[in-house]
């Protein structure tokens, strides 16, 4: 029952964990970007997190914990739709089911697979559940206007029922208490401030035109050292986990999205089929056969792939996007998870966590701000080979970074 309660809890928060709010003022002040584009909860439930997967550990207080998560998420959801709450929520459950997968290396695949499956699927659930209104609107509506999908509050009720029932039959003890030290919290508090940069710096792209940048999204790159200082402050080899978080999330932005229409339930009904089928496999493989310095090269490959724009090899880019990096993704996180408990669970709350700002546009949308570059005052193909070239010496740095802490021993 655990299990059940792992997939559906890390499929919930997955699905929670991106919030649909925007700036409908276009306002670039940092408080404005934090507060009305959902950076600053974004960054408050990676917070809630990771501090409970490295604080809490009895399984009735989690499971509690849990519970309380999925009947906010579930009322806020029909009664009066909030995205602090749900990305709250989430960042919840999250954290606690963290601490249930710890050590067990089947159950922390469980938990990769089914919360990149809940990130992936965002767009998908919204297209099936307003299939009159095409996603580019969407993001202009008012939550009061737009609600929440059905199969979020059904999706909590679930949740409810597995945690209750896996807390009643499982008698297990406790986790063993884990790393609190002064790295661990400045790790944390530097992961979320590399996601609150990522929400600003995507807020001045789309509204600020006096730098010459409008459209293009080069200060995202400045939270690449801040990810990998918080890799290097991670107590033992915890921080190989953040090195594969910033790798999927630099390869995130290189993705392409396919134009489906959302009136069309079959079609989006079968590109989430194979996007759960590619990360299920990757998920397994990793479990199988975790190489993690393999992971890394698929996803290089992936983000070069961005290179081949023009018909007929821009399908090579489409399907790296939706079927190779769903895979790659989930093969990587599962082949940098240890067997064995590591000195901090925030080896796997926190890096699972970076991916909550993922740009990943599976094509819901025919205008997507976050993958659309302005070419008006510079090449098309230098910049596509300068932002090309960044998310490549990306992972290539996140590889080379996971050699180096892989010879740390446990605890330092």
């Amino acid at each position: 029952m655990t299990a059940l309660a792992i997939v559906v809890s890390g499929l919930l928060a997955g699905l929670l964990s991106q919030p649909d709010g925007v700036d409908l003022f276009g306002s670039t002040s940092v408080v404005s970007v934090v507060f009305f584009s959902g950076g600053g909860g974004v960054a408050l439930a990676v917070t809630v997190a990771s501090v409970l997967a490295m604080v809490v550990r009895r399984r009735r207080i989690l499971a509690g914990l849990a519970i309380s998560a999925a009947v906010v998420a579930g009322l806020t959801s029909r009664l009066m739709p909030s995205d602090l709450a749900e990305v709250l929520a989430g960042g919840v459950l999250l954290g606690c089911t963290a601490v249930w997968a710890n050590g067990a290396r089947t159950r922390q695949a469980l938990l990769i697979a089914s919360f990149l499956l809940g990130l992936l699927s965002v767009g998908a659930v919204e297209a099936l559940q307003y299939p009159g209104v095409p996603r580019r609107y969407a993001d202009y509506f008012t939550e009061s206007d737009m609600g929440t999908p059905v199969i979020v509050p059904v999706l909590c009720v679930v949740v409810v029922l597995a945690v209750a029932w896996a807390a009643r039959v499982e008698h297990h003890h406790d986790n063993p208490s884990t790393d609190r030290s002064i790295r661990a919290v400045g790790a944390i508090l530097l992961i979320s401030v590399g996601g609150l940069l990522l929400d600003i710096a995507f807020g001045h792209s789309v509204f600020q035109s006096e730098y010459g940048l409008t459209g293009r999204w080069y200060f995202g790159i400045l939270v690449v050292p801040l990810l990998l200082a918080a890799a290097a402050l991670l107590p033992g080899r915890g921080g190989i986990m953040v090195l594969a978080g910033t790798a999927v999330l630099i390869t995130s932005t290189t993705t392409a999205g396919v134009g489906i229409d959302v009136s069309d339930g079959v079609w989006v009904l079968g590109l989430v089929a194979v996007t759960a089928i590619s990360v299920a496999a990757g998920a397994l493989i990793g479990v199988k056969w975790g190489r993690p310095f393999v992971g890394f090269t698929v996803l290089g490959v992936v983000c070069v792939t961005a290179l081949l724009e023009r018909p007929p090899l821009d399908n090579v880019h489409f399907v790296a996007s939706l079927l190779i990096f769903p895979a790659a993704a989930a093969y990587l996180y599962v082949a940098c998870t240890p067997a064995t408990p590591t000195a901090s669970t925030l080896g796997l709350a926190v890096p699972v966590a970076i991916t909550v700002p993922m740009i990943v546009t599976y094509g819901w949308t025919a205008y997507t701000p976050l993958t659309s570059i302005d070419t008006s005052t510079i090449s098309p193909s230098a910049d596509l080979w300068l932002s090309t070239g960044a998310a490549v010496a990306t992972v290539v740095l996140a590889g080379v970074g996971t050699r180096f802490l892989g010879r740390r021993p446990q605890q330092i």
